[in-house]
């Protein structure tokens, strides 16, 4: 009859007391060198984000515009999609070490404390046990499969450093859509502002010239009409302005009073035809990164093969056993094969999931590309149009002015002047629009190639999706 009563525990090390433990090891022809040991993982700072390593540049003052550039600077680095981006990035890393680690041995110490009542050839015996042990594991191959982890794992983290890239990328083109629209109805002020008082200028002096006789009732009230459309046209343009100031505050998490014209440095055309953005990068590299973890069918035939050493440091058994065992040392070759195809289907999971992502990335590469084919005819359109309305307000100038003089000069009647400001007040919209456009696909071209960051003076240059 045996009645064993023990405890025993297992106690984590730090480098250097593992350092210590294999030194006392001794084992008799067998070595422990540095080259066994993996390097020491490197030291992340997890506090700060990759991408905004610089410091954080203060909001201007209230009085004063802000630029896109300035904005975006302040507000990616509090961006919830670029720090979800960011913290997955970190923990990618982290999963990185977890398999670079397993291609290292594990190092360990156990210590027993126990006592138990057991029989030994006839007689009841009270043992006592206090015993401290030192020894390593080492899986030394595992057919290819924690090689193949680790090379996923680095496309992994390439990928996620391509999603962090993305989430920069997206959240600057959805505050520079707002930025864009604020920055329209901004630039449209000023000419509605013009366009009212000089309306109220000639209300003013149409009643002047109805109270003398010299304008008749229908002018006046043509005036009046027009007074009333040029006030509605401004106050829409400022409820506009004050609803797009809004938006911007809620997505930019600060108020925005005045925005400056945005400046965007050029772009090689090279860079627009061969640019990658962030999230076509990271739709490729994690096809790699699934194809890399699908094992080629010899591998499902190889073997585990483990080394194991254990050495004694300690042992105040009492009464001593009959055989005690020092240190002693192991390698086992095994063979595991799941007679209901457990392997087989593994691999044909990851097969089938690499095809899946595969198939992925074209999908985006495709919907990028098709859209840059559009954004294409639109920017040229758009050109096209500035030009010619540009022309156009230049002769329409030359016009309203004329006809001031005329009528000034009684040749030409309050409806036909109105009717010329007016349609040169609705040019200069257009052209506004067609610029606003312009603009915005310019942005949406650079965006959708991975170049508007550096083009605002906020990032590197567009890179290539990594093999």
């Amino acid at each position: 009859m045996k009645n064993n009563r023990t405890l025993k525990t297992t106690l984590p090390l730090a480098w250097r007391t593992v350092a210590l433990a294999m030194a006392a090891l001794g084992w008799a022809g067998v070595g422990i060198t540095a080259e066994h040991l993996p390097d020491p993982p490197p030291r992340l700072d997890l506090d700060v984000p990759p991408a905004v390593l610089a410091d954080v540049p203060p909001p201007p003052p209230a009085d004063q515009p802000e630029s896109l550039a300035g904005l975006l600077a302040r507000v990616l680095p509090r961006d919830p999609q670029v720090r979800t981006a960011t913290a997955l990035w970190q923990a990618a890393q982290q999963r990185r070490l977890q398999a670079r680690s397993r291609l290292g041995p594990s190092l360990y110490l156990s210590a027993t404390a126990g006592q138990g009542i057991e029989t030994e050839f006839g007689r009841v015996i009270d043992r006592r046990t206090d015993r401290a042990e030192a020894g390593l594991r080492w899986n030394l191959y595992n057919s290819g499969n924690d090689r193949a982890e680790l090379n996923a794992s680095e496309r992994d983290v390439a990928a996620t450093e391509q999603d962090l890239r993305r989430a920069r990328e997206d959240s600057s083109e959805r505050l520079a859509e707002t930025y864009v629209s604020l920055l329209y109805v901004q630039d449209q002020l000023p000419a509605a502002a013009e366009r009212l008082s000089t309306v109220r200028q000639l209300v003013a002096q149409v009643q002047r010239q109805n109270e003398a006789g010299k304008a008749s009732d229908a002018d006046a009230t043509q005036a009046a009409a027009s007074l009333l459309d040029a006030e509605i046209v401004y106050e829409q343009l400022l409820a506009d302005h004050a609803s797009a100031r809004a938006k911007l505050a809620a997505q930019a998490g600060t108020e925005v009073r005045n925005v400056l014209p945005v400046v965007l440095a050029a772009v090689p055309a090279t860079a627009l035809q061969t640019g990658v953005p962030g999230v076509v990068s990271a739709a490729r590299l994690r096809a790699n990164a699934a194809r890399a973890r699908v094992r080629p069918v010899p591998s499902l035939l190889a073997p585990r093969i483990d080394l194991e050493m254990r050495h004694r440091l300690s042992d105040r058994t009492l009464p001593v056993l009959t055989t005690e065992a020092q240190h002693n040392w192991q390698v086992t070759a095994r063979w595991e094969f799941p007679v209901l195809g457990e392997s087989i289907a593994r691999r044909n999971e990851g097969q089938r999931r690499a095809e899946a992502a595969e198939a992925d990335a074209d999908r985006v590469a495709q919907s990028v590309q098709a859209d840059l084919q559009a954004l294409a005819a639109r920017i040229a359109i758009a050109e096209r149009a500035v030009a010619q309305l540009d022309r156009q307000l230049t002769q329409y100038d030359l016009l309203v002015r004329a006809g001031e003089s005329q009528f000034e000069a009684g040749r030409r009647s309050v409806q036909q002047l109105i009717g010329l400001r007016d349609s040169r007040f609705n040019i200069a919209q257009r052209r506004a629009e067609q610029a606003n456009r312009l603009l915005a696909a310019r942005m949406r071209q650079l965006a959708l190639t991975g170049n508007l960051l550096p083009a605002l003076g906020l990032g590197q240059g567009s890179a290539s999706a990594s093999d």
